[in-house]
């Protein structure tokens, strides 16, 4: 009888076992993409130490998969000057995809290439980060310029951050994003406006001309780099930065004008302008220059350093 009772005893137990030892078996390391989707290091709440693994997410999250090698190890090195910053001061980490969003990003098959050629280029760049005088800096970067980055202070309300310096990016001209022209009706731009404009303008927008909403707005300051750092509006005073944001322009090189009853915008560049163009740093690689070149060109006097080996 007790030697009955074992040999269930026994069966029970495999039963259990199979399907584990199976499921651990196929999963491997943790790379299983079936059960693996979503399973990336957060990003959301900062940690003592810098988990590389989660910098892949974070470049796909950044730049396109076309963008040259050499370019994507130089998104790499801000990923991990960023997030090494972030740790630093407490803040959250930069975001990233997770893998189960780059696959629905990319699709199945080209998901395994590009990832590897992720892990890649952190791989090559391993531990490489960028300081201003002992300091993580801010690598900010954008899509394109308006054919010059901008000063720092320009932007960030006289904040000095010296590695932030206006830098020569014309070779982003022939980005397809380099200019964008829109049309508003002079009820739309009212509209798009809001609290931009006067109450007496917002109640009488289906009956003004373009001329006289235009009459309005004033640009009082730009910068070297040609964007808008100040713009007056019926007599208040607005960044360039917030005015773009509420019409979601592409940039704040903007210019206004009427034609033909209408109100065009014209922009130049895509994004604030601070930092790498990351269509230029794409240039630059095609150029032959390597990733530490290319962050040299967009960051002033910056010294590179290892974290670790």
């Amino acid at each position: 009888m007790k030697h009955f009772l074992y040999k269930i005893i026994c069966t029970i137990a495999l039963f259990i076992l199979i399907p584990v030892v199976v499921t651990l078996l196929i999963q491997g390391t943790g790379e299983n993409f079936a059960t693996d989707l979503n399973l990336v290091p957060s990003t959301e709440t900062a940690e003592s130490e810098l988990d590389e693994s989660i910098l892949p997410g974070i470049i796909a999250n950044e730049i396109s998969m076309d963008t040259e090698e050499e370019a994507m190890k130089a998104q790499a090195v801000i990923a991990r000057t960023n997030s090494l910053r972030a740790l630093a001061l407490g803040e959250n980490l930069p975001e990233g995809l997770t893998k189960g969003e780059m696959i629905r990003l990319w699709g199945q098959e080209s998901f395994s290439e590009y990832y590897s050629l992720l892990e890649s280029c952190v791989e090559a760049t391993r531990g490489v980060a960028m300081l201003y005088n002992g300091e993580y800096i801010r690598a900010d970067f954008h899509k394109s310029s308006a054919g010059y980055t901008r000063n720092a202070a320009d932007i960030y309300g006289g904040e000095e951050y010296p590695y932030l310096k206006s830098a020569d990016s014309r070779m982003d001209l022939p980005c397809e994003d380099f200019l964008k022209v829109t049309f508003y009706t002079p009820k739309q731009f009212v509209e798009k406006g809001g609290d931009l404009f006067r109450e007496e303008i917002r109640a009488r927008a289906d009956e003004l001309s373009a001329g006289e909403i235009l009459a309005e707005i004033s640009v009082t300051k730009q910068d070297a780099a040609g964007y808008v750092t100040e713009i007056a509006i019926g007599g208040s005073l607005h960044s360039g930065e917030e005015v773009r944001l509420i019409y979601d322009w592409n940039s704040s090189a903007f210019f206004l004008k009427e034609v033909d009853g209408e109100i065009r915008v014209v922009t130049k560049g895509l994004g604030h302008g601070l930092g790498v163009s990351l269509y230029g740093a794409n240039e630059l690689a095609k150029e032959g220059y390597s990733y530490k070149d290319i962050l040299k060109y967009f960051y002033t006097e910056i010294e590179f350093v290892t974290q670790y080996n």
